[in-house]
């Protein structure tokens, strides 16, 4: 039996919809019932890779080309005017522009709401902007009211302003993606962005600011990414502005502008910043020179970093931190910061770390890729480049909780500053160290070897070094030889070392280790099963209660049903009494009377039924429930109408 093919019609274009449209058409030729049924799909994925691949040099080959573009066409006009949700197009060169855009065009008629573009189709003349053979998209995709998410992707540039764009209203996109080596839009971000009322989410990699100032205002913008790369002629874009008050997520990669005017972000928590700067900024940067117009214009860098003082997780680069150092007193403080994600570079200062840990009053995580970094005496309050006398002290100010540092390549100057964080971090719990994978030093066959160091506070007079996989190129001496240059130096804070090798499973973090403590689990953990085995004892004995007292009701039960075919008078009689006792008028005296002289007779005649019923009476006593008379357990015992 098909059961696949037996599958509704709805169920069936749903699961071709997974696949892309060359596939799903392939899928005709298996019966007549799946000869249309791709046509049905609600989501189209045309590639011409797919179709052209995997045979190499197949694109060049005649006519193939001109088969592909058939193709497509075949497949649109197939569906005719059904509904279309998804709608994803991926060309190279070769395909007509023309043919192109009438695809486009088809999908947009019909509805679509998702819509992905990849064109690669290159300008014939990258100097003449009014090129006959430029690509635009069509003008009917800057006015559609049902496209939802629009991505644009080109290998060549997105030229979006030129293509008649000027009149651009979305009123339905939430999601717009521009990735590309270049992107033109208008003169004005302000007015592109009004284009869009609802947009939620905006992404737009290399896009090449037009040389007028600019500003980022959208209401309703929740998800910002822009990896700008300045001006054409002037690297440093001139004053950008954000007001984005539902911004929740903000990616911004650009050269410093000379200005952040407004930085209005109240409900940001997430922030990836990656300002760029040239060498010569760099030098300003070491030695600033209050009457260098760039030096200034570098310097307002803290009017946007001011506005990201809400995050709770904050993502910074090398440069970023460098040029962070030209507004250390203004940094602000941040005070809803968990989470502190930095990297380093060799060649680059840690002059603002000191200034970023003091004003993070509530980290609990921070997370170093890597620990090089360029030596200055600004930076030895955080790290031991330097003797000072305050050295550590915006470490020991620093509540962080977790510590992470990546691309560990062991050396001393590492090795020292580890050391530094494990003596100076008061609240410091946990550190884990990821050696640098991409070191494969052949005379470093230690730090090769290991995957992660994970050290753990404690508060035993004695620490331990613990391997998970020990290794014949790394002995447990040699583990505790590294340990031992990690160690504080001082008794305030005590770490166990937990080497982790390549191929092993991480081990469970383990618990406080000193002697107080696993006496006070060890007792809690006897008193829990002393009163585990108690509950479990009484249950077993109230089991075995009802058991007993259910095999003596049995007992009873059959002796009964045994008098009463043997003395059916004893039966009526009794049956007499349990019809009197459900009339108001009945006197409960009396009937206990008569009930109490049925069952003498009854137990007169047989010995083995009154032991039964002195059994059962003294069940219920051991039960604790009152004792009943004879009269209710002749009642119990007393077979009903029907029975």
């Amino acid at each position: 039996m098909d059961r696949i093919g037996s599958l509704p019609d709805e169920v069936l274009s749903h699961i071709l919809s997974s696949l892309t449209t060359k596939e799903a058409a392939i899928t005709s030729i298996l019966s007549k019932r799946w000869r249309n049924l791709f046509t049905l799909v609600p989501s189209l994925d045309i590639d011409d890779s797919v179709f052209l691949n995997p045979e190499e040099g197949k694109r060049e080959r005649d006519g193939i080309l001109q088969s592909f573009m058939d193709f497509v066409d075949k497949v649109l006009a197939s569906q005719g005017d059904t509904p279309i949700k998804k709608f994803s197009l991926k060309c190279k060169t070769g395909i007509d522009t023309d043919r192109v855009n009438q695809w486009i065009c088809n999908v947009l008629q019909r509805g679509v709401t998702s819509l992905e573009l990849i064109l690669d189709f290159p300008r014939e003349d990258d100097d003449d902007l009014d090129s006959d053979y430029m690509y635009f998209l069509p003008d009917e995709l800057f006015v559609s009211t049902k496209l939802v998410e629009l991505s644009l992707r080109s290998e060549f540039g997105v030229d979006w302003w030129r293509g008649g764009s000027s009149n651009t209203l979305l009123p339905m996109l939430k999601t717009l993606c521009f990735e590309s080596k270049w992107i033109l839009l208008c003169n004005d971000l302000q007015m592109f962005l009004a284009a869009f009322p609802v947009l939620e989410e905006f992404h737009m990699a290399d896009i090449e600011w037009p040389q007028s100032d600019q500003s980022v205002l959208s209401v309703s913008l929740m998800k910002l990414t822009i990896y700008a790369g300045g001006f054409e002629d002037f690297r440093n874009p001139k004053r950008i502005s954000f007001d984005t008050p539902k911004l929740v997520y903000l990616e911004y990669s650009d050269f410093v502008a000379a200005d952040y005017p407004k930085v209005n972000l109240p409900n940001l928590a997430e922030a990836v910043l990656i300002l760029k700067v040239t060498e010569h900024q760099i030098d300003l940067i070491r030695e600033p020179d209050d009457e260098d117009e760039v030096s200034l214009r570098l310097g307002n860098v803290w009017k946007l970093i001011k506005g990201l003082r809400n995050v709770n997780k904050l993502f910074i680069s090398a440069e970023t931190l460098e040029v962070l150092s030209l507004c250390c007193e203004s940094i602000p403080v941040f005070n809803n910061l968990k989470s502190l994600h930095i990297i380093s570079d060799a060649d680059l200062g840690w002059q603002a770390m000191p200034a970023l840990l003091r004003n993070s009053p509530h980290l609990e995580t921070l997370i170093l890729k890597g620990l090089l970094h360029h030596l200055t005496d600004k930076c030895g309050d955080a790290c031991d480049c330097i003797t000072r006398e305050d050295k550590g002290r915006s470490l020991s100010s620093c509540p962080v909780k977790k510590l992470q540092i990546r691309g560990f390549k062991g050396t001393v100057r590492e090795k020292g500053m580890i050391r530094h964080f494990l003596e100076s971090f008061p609240c410091l719990d946990e550190m884990e160290v990821y050696a640098d994978q991409s070191d494969n030093d052949p005379t470093n066959v230690e730090v090769n070897r290991i995957y992660k160091i994970v050290a753990y506070k404690v508060h035993a007079e004695d620490v331990s070094t613990e391997t998970v996989l020990q290794s014949k190129t790394m002995s447990q001496t040699q583990m505790e030889e590294i340990s031992s240059q990690f160690t504080p130096r001082n008794n305030r804070n005590k770490y166990d070392f937990v080497y982790i090798l390549h191929g092993a499973p991480p081990p469970p973090p383990p618990q406080d280790m000193s002697k107080d403590y696993l006496k006070e689990q060890l007792d809690a953990a006897e008193t829990k099963l002393a009163e585990l085995n108690e509950e479990y004892k009484e249950r077993q004995r109230v089991h075995d209660a009802n058991e007993e007292y259910k095999e003596r009701q049995r007992v009873h039960d059959a002796m009964f049903d045994g008098i009463v075919e043997q003395y059916p008078m004893i039966a009526s009689a009794l049956k007499a009494r349990q019809s009197a006792a459900d009339s108001e008028a009945s006197n409960d005296q009396e009937k206990k009377r008569d009930v109490e002289a049925l069952l003498e007779i009854m137990t007169d005649l047989y010995p083995d039924f009154a032991s039964a019923l002195k059994a059962m009476r003294g069940t219920d006593l051991e039960r604790g429930e009152p004792s009943r008379d004879q009269g209710e357990m002749a009642a119990d015992l007393l077979p009903r109408d029907g029975d």
